[in-house]
């Protein structure tokens, strides 16, 4: 008997399903041990912002309160000083002028930039100026040339003003306030500059009135080692990853395991960028009009890596130029189209040389490749099969003595520009101009990458012989995926329970929550029922997005509800119902049919018109699969439009595109223009493209895969922890569930448990529908405006289903005819 235990993680809610099944022969017998879901406990809204990507996390807010308390502390230390050095040379000033009222102040420092004042009044002044320093950007001086924002504009626009009329800001305020005694001082920043100019402006007048006190050191004191000094930034070194490559685990003093090893190298470094640009080059994906594949050759490959190790892009244009193709005649997409990143390292370096002849001596890498007298393999993980051997190589680690790489390190290391600059004259001999130039460059805005050095160099060799990303790191020795054989997997030793995540190790305390809540419930389940064989995860989409992407996300659901509501409105005016499928058919037909784009909605098969009526209420007219459900398992409006029936028919299972080629040529080429056609006016997008121009030999052959590999952070989070304590730990794919769901009729089960409620409320309504093949009519009572959300427990019985779901239902849907997986399936369970 084999203990099988579903988890469907949410942002409010997990829900859990622990069944046992026995396989005697042909037969499957499940019993359900038991099912629950459980509450994320949040404070207020918390979850609910998480999921629509708005609002802050509680560790954000503490972190804005800590941040004022630094703030605070920092000027009660800078005032404490301050106080020292006034007394000490007799500047304190007593208690009436520490009382004086508020015009009095702003009067006496008007007075003070041009007139003698006292040393005490002088010395409240200070203490003034102690207390607002002014707006200071964090911004680094390579980005100074970054638009700024309203509010940063703002604060410059009033600086250049009092400029222009000569004033200090204390002058300014004082004449403000003579005019409205009722301005609003606080809302008027100005930056930290012209606080500076005003200390100066001061000081150099009291000067030449108190010059045995106020001295340079006193005065150099004062502004920059008190009132004006800002703390250097601290080293974040310690937060830079450990290559997972090259990293490896190792017991401290104190008991606890480490992880250690060469730390993952700057998105700057020399040699990052050499990786990159080989990766993006093995990466272009070029076809023709039809589809066809286009090979790159080697000679094309250096060529256009000559191009991007020497310029800040690549544009799509300049790309077909370098391989003589026309735009007319291949297929671009988007991420060409956008263009390919560059050498950004050597462009911004040698953007500062200009056109100066000392550039040459510094621009040179020199990438040494030492051979070892044996081979590496490509393999197959899976079945272990040799696909391919190359001679092991690898990247000299000299050429990180090489002049442009010191270069590159010297202007990285050293942040303070004068000393940068010092540092590239003395060690370089760049002229000043130059190295002040080049010590501007903020090369740690881009941060890291996720592989060390010494990685690069053992990959770069591959990459540069045309192999991709993959095939050169499986060369290099390297699992980038993370894989175990059977035997490995078998060989590991479990730990008895799950252990918490510690505080503050993900860098989303939400998510952090959400896994320690999965930790708790597995652990409860483990205590009740014992450790499971077998573990099926499915997240939620939202705990695999950004907080962007969450925000684009709910933004979309919303604007795509409205669009429904539109929709139904139109729907009833035909006297149709608001049904899905109906839904479906309308948008296939907007889709095609672009007035602002001059297109007639058309059969994609026959280029016959199509019209709404027909569209939506005709029988000619069907929702058709452009790459059939029984050889890709994809219901998604990508993969759908609208089609004539008797095309749809004599299409059958094939895919579109070799269903057109089995008519004639010039019907081929009339649909791959109909469907450039409607790519190139934006009506479709480049996934519908694609689908529509795929053979049966292109559906890709790991579908399946895909559907139970999950690559985002989130996922890899969890199934790391759970294989803790389980050998067969895989994710499923949520439509994948909600199919199965569907067709084993549990779609329902939450509604039901809270029917009667809602129907002693009235609630309820009645709807109807027709069978598939129109011979029959069907009713049934449902809540009014039911969704599964509206009940935690949905969670349960999605739990259920993926402890249910296995590798070979998904495999199902691939290989059979949907109506034939709709019988198969329903009688599985």
């Amino acid at each position: 008997m084999k203990k099988i235990l579903g988890l469907d993680l949410g942002s409010a809610s997990i829900g859990w399903a622990v069944i046992s099944e026995n396989i005697s022969g042909n037969e499957t017998q499940r019993e359900i041990l038991g099912m629950g879901s459980r509450i994320i406990p949040y404070d207020g809204t918390e979850g609910k912002d998480f999921a629509k990507g708005a609002g802050e996390s509680r560790n954000s807010l503490r972190t804005l309160a800590r941040t004022a308390r630094k703030g605070y502390d920092r000027y009660q230390l800078r005032r404490k000083y301050l106080v020292e050095i006034l007394v000490k040379n007799n500047m304190m000033p007593g208690d009436t002028i520490k009382a004086l009222p508020k015009m009095d102040l702003w009067k006496l420092r008007d007075k003070a930039a041009t007139q003698q004042i006292s040393l005490e009044e002088l010395g409240r002044l200070m203490l003034w100026l102690n207390q607002k320093r002014g707006y200071k950007s964090s911004r680094s001086d390579a980005n100074k040339d970054k638009k700024d924002t309203y509010y940063v504009a703002a604060v410059k626009s009033r600086h250049d003003q009092i400029k222009e009329l000569k004033q200090t800001i204390g002058q300014y305020f004082y004449a403000q306030l003579k005019k409205d005694e009722y301005y609003r001082v606080k809302e008027n920043i100005f930056p930290r500059e012209a606080y500076i100019e005003e200390f100066d402006t001061i000081l150099l007048n009291q000067k030449m009135l108190y010059p045995e006190l106020l001295s340079e050191e006193l005065i150099e004191k004062i502004r920059n080692e008190i009132i004006y000094y800002q703390r250097p930034l601290k080293s974040q070194k310690g937060l830079v990853s450990v290559c997972e490559f090259e990293g490896f685990w190792r017991k401290g003093k104190d008991g606890k395991e480490y992880f250690v090893g060469p730390k993952v190298a700057p998105k700057s470094s020399p040699l990052f960028q050499l990786a990159k640009i080989w990766e993006n080059v093995n990466s272009i994906k070029l076809s023709t009009r039809k589809g066809e594949e286009i090979e790159l050759t080697a000679e094309q490959k250096q060529e256009i890596f000559n191009h991007l190790d020497n310029n800040e892009k690549l544009s799509a244009t300049e790309l077909l130029k370098i391989l003589g193709l026309r735009k007319d005649d291949c297929i671009v997409n988007k991420q060409l189209e956008k263009g390919i990143s560059g050498n950004i390292t050597k462009f911004l370096i040698s953007k500062c040389f200009g056109s100066s002849v000392n550039a040459a001596p510094w621009m040179k890498q020199n990438i040494v490749i030492c051979e070892e007298n044996k081979e590496v393999y490509l393999y197959d993980k899976k079945t272990g099969e040799v696909l391919g051997t190359k001679d092991k190589k690898v990247v000299d680690s000299a050429i990180e003595k090489e002049p442009f790489y010191q270069l590159w390190h010297t202007i990285y290391s050293i942040h303070n520009q004068e000393e940068c600059s010092s540092a590239l004259q003395r060690n370089f001999g760049i002229e000043r101009a130059i190295a002040d130039k080049l010590a501007g460059i903020d090369f740690s805005k881009s941060g890291f990458g996720n592989k060390s050095a010494k990685v690069i160099r053992k990959i770069l060799p591959y990459l540069m012989e045309g192999n991709d990303y993959s095939e050169a790191m499986c060369y290099a020795g390297y699992d980038h995926s993370n894989s175990q054989t059977k035997e490995e997997n078998e060989k590991r030793i479990l730990a008895d329970t799950l252990k918490l995540l510690p505080k503050n190790t993900l860098r989303q305390p939400i998510v952090e929550k959400i896994l320690n809540q999965m930790v708790n419930v597995v652990n409860a389940i483990i205590e009740k029922y014992g450790k499971p064989d077998e573990i099926r995860v499915e997240l939620a989409r939202e705990l695999k997005q950004s907080r962007d992407e969450r925000s684009d996300t709910d933004k979309a659901m919303s604007k795509r509800q409205r669009e429904n509501e539109v929709i139904a409105k139109s729907l009833a005016e035909y006297g149709l119902r608001a049904t899905r499928n109906n839904i479906i058919k309308w948008r296939l037909f907007e889709e095609i049919d672009n007035e602002d784009k001059k297109l007639n909605a058309v059969c994609i098969y026959c280029g016959q018109r199509i019209s709404l009526t027909e569209a939506i209420r005709g029988n000619e007219v069907d929702i058709e699969h452009i790459i059939p459900k029984s050889k890709l398992f994809d219901d998604s409006q990508s993969n759908k439009t609208l089609a004539h029936r008797k095309c749809n028919k004599d299409k059958n299972d094939r895919t579109a595109y070799d269903f057109m080629q089995s008519k004639s040529e010039q019907a081929l080429n009339d649909y791959v223009h109909r469907v450039n056609q409607l790519y190139a006016n934006r009506v479709i997008g480049k996934g519908k493209r694609d689908k529509l121009l795929m053979t049966e030999e292109k559906i890709p052959n790991n579908f399946i895969d895909r559907q139970l590999r999950e690559s985002q952070y989130i996922a890899r989070k969890a199934r790391e922890i759970l294989q803790s304590v389980c050998r067969d730990v895989w994710a499923t794919s949520g439509n994948v569930t909600a199919e199965l769901r569907h067709l084993w009729g549990w779609d329902d089960v939450t509604m039901n448990l809270q029917f009667h409620k809602y129907k002693e409320l009235g609630l309820t309504h009645t709807v109807e529908w027709e069978s598939e093949l129109g011979k029959n009519k069907h009713s049934k009572e449902v809540i009014s405006g039911w969704t599964k959300r509206d009940d935690h427990r949905h969670h349960a019985v999605d739990a259920l289903t993926i402890a249910c779901t296995k590798q070979g239902y998904i495999q199902r849907f691939n290989t059979l005819s949907s109506s034939k997986t709709r019988e198969d399936m329903k009688a599985v369970v």
